[in-house]
Order: C-alpha cells, then structure tokens, then sequence
C-alpha cells in the first residue's frame, strides 16, 4: 500500500476510542489508589477529639485498663516545641491507664506492643476545664508519638502496688 492510500483509507475510530478508554481507566485506577493511600495520612477522629494514627500497627490484644505498658514517647505542642519526652525521663516508661491523663487513656486502648502510633489531643482532654498548666500556651493541642515496647497484662495494680509503697 503506497501512503497516498494510506492517507485516504478511512480511521479505525474503533482502536482510537479504545486506546482513550484505556487511558481513562489507568487514570481513574491512579486516582483511586490515590485516595485510598491518602486514607493512611488520616487520623481516626473521635467523639472525644482525639485524633489518632497508626504508623506501624502492633501484636496482641490492645492495652487494657488492668495493664502496664513501657512506652517511649515525645510530646509536643502545635508550634512543634517539645514538652516532654521518655528520652528526658531516662527511656521508655511505665504507664497505666489510671495514671494518665484522659486522652492519653483513650489513646493507649488503641495500641498493642511493638506498634508505633501518633496522635493529638485537645488541652481539655488533657487538664480538663481548669487552668492550663505554665508553659502550655492557651488553646494548643498536644501531639504524642508513641512506641509501646512492651506490655505487662494485668499490670496496673503491680504499679499501683509500688506507688503506694513509694508514698
């Protein structure tokens, strides 16, 4: 076939239209896959206002209110300053939920051991209503990333047990 045959042959619109349709459903697949990555950026919001990630997920049964868990931990403030932190306490720490404050418990019943996980509270789910603690500037949330290295199942009342001893 010479091309000035070519030229005048009609268009296979058929293999043009399937060729856009292919190229329609990978970018739809993109978008799609897409969005459902960006799932993993957001937190679970709570009733509370806690908003909580998990970037590695743990073993086990989630930490209960008669466990103990050792947790390595930094806190911090919207500004990004930190507040507090395991490394400033000498390492992981014990915690309980009893001892904490409320959204710290909220959050703690959703990890397991060897999880990593992020999340941020309200001051109020922190201190409550009453007056903010000096050096918590008003209004700031408070951001937590946390690894929980181990978790001892029923011991809270073990640290109950030497808190009162320590008293």
């Amino acid at each position: 076939m010479s091309v000035a045959e070519a030229a005048h042959r009609p268009a296979r619109t058929g293999r043009t239209l399937a060729l856009w349709l292919g190229f329609l459903i990978i970018i739809a697949a993109a978008i799609g896959l897409a969005w459902h990555g960006a799932g993993f950026l957001r937190p679970e919001v709570s009733a509370s206002g806690l908003q909580f990630r998990t970037l590695k997920a743990g073993t086990g049964e989630p930490i209960g209110p008669n466990d103990a868990a050792m947790i390595e931990y930094i806190g911090t403030l919207d500004d990004g300053t930190v507040f507090d932190s395991s490394a400033k306490q000498g390492g992981p720490q014990p915690f309980t939920m009893g001892a904490v404050f409320p959204g710290f418990a909220e959050a703690m019943a959703k990890m397991q051991e060897g999880g990593h996980y992020k999340f941020t509270m309200p001051q109020r789910l922190a201190f409550g209503t009453g007056p903010v603690p000096p050096g918590f500037p008003p209004n700031s949330n408070l951001t937590f990333e946390v690894q929980v290295a181990k978790v001892a199942r029923g011991g809270a009342a073990m640290m109950g047990y030497m808190r009162a001893r320590q008293q």
